[in-house]
C-alpha cells in the first residue's frame, strides 16, 4: 500500500503515507518520546533522558534512503500535518522466520495520541503492503514487560510464538518475546 490513506478518528484527520528521508527528524523526534514514555520502568530512567533526537535522525535517514522498491518502508502518521506516529517494517532478521515472511521493525504513537485509533492504521498499512508483496505473515519482538504494547498486538490480532531473546540495553537485561500475524484475513477492526 504506497497511497496516502485519510482518515478520520477522535481529534480529526489522520493522514497516512510512506515516509521519505526528509520526514527523519519527524521520525526520530516520535522515536525518542515513544521510548522516553514506553520504557519508563523498563528500562534506566538516565538512559531514556539521554535519547537523542538528532543521533535517531541520522539513523533514520540512512534508512529511508535505502528503502527502494518497498523493501524496507516506513509509514507516517499525521494530524494536522504534525508527525502523531510511524511504523517501519522489512524483511525478517530471523533465520527461522523464511520469507515471504516480514518484520514489523518498529510502531511508535505519540502518548497524546494513542487510543485514537493510529496505530490501527498503522498496522493495517504495513500487513496491506505486505499482503500485496505476498507475504504470508508479519513477525515483530516485544518487551516482555511492555502490557499496554502487547495488549495492543493481541488485540489486532497477533500471538506469542514462544520464541525469546535476552537483550542488554543500558546495562539493563530485558527479555523480548515475538509475536506473530497470519496475513491471510485483514486485521481486526479494518477499514
Amino acid at each position: 500500500m504506497d497511497c496516502d490513506l485519510e482518515v478520520t478518528s477522535g481529534g480529526g484527520p489522520i493522514r497516512v503515507r510512506r515516509a521519505l528521508p526528509a520526514d527523519a527528524r519527524a521520525i526520530a523526534e516520535v522515536a525518542v518520546r515513544g521510548w522516553q514514555t514506553a520504557y519508563r520502568g523498563l528500562m534506566p530512567d538516565d538512559f531514556l533522558a539521554r535519547l537523542s533526537v538528532t543521533g535517531r535522525e541520522a539513523a533514520w535517514r540512512e534508512m529511508l534512503d535505502r528503502d527502494v522498491d518497498g523493501v524496507l518502508p516506513a509509514w507516517l502518521a499525521e494530524r494536522d500535518g504534525r508527525a502523531v506516529g510511524f511504523a517501519s517494517s522489512g524483511p525478517p532478521r530471523d533465520q527461522d522466520v523464511p520469507l515471504p515472511s516480514a518484520e514489523l521493525y518498529a510502531i511508535y504513537i505519540l502518548t497524546e495520541e494513542r487510543r485514537s485509533g493510529i496505530g490501527r492504521l498503522l498496522l493495517q498499512t504495513t500487513a496491506a503492503h505486505w499482503r500485496e508483496r505476498g507475504a504470508t505473515e508479519l513477525v515483530l519482538w516485544v518487551l516482555e514487560g511492555n502490557a499496554p504494547a502487547r495488549g495492543f498486538y493481541e488485540a489486532t490480532g497477533w500471538r506469542p510464538d514462544g520464541a525469546r531473546q535476552q537483550l542488554e540495553i543500558a546495562r539493563t537485561s530485558l527479555t523480548e518475546i515475538r509475536y506473530r500475524l497470519a496475513l491471510a484475513a485483514p486485521l481486526p477492526g479494518s477499514l
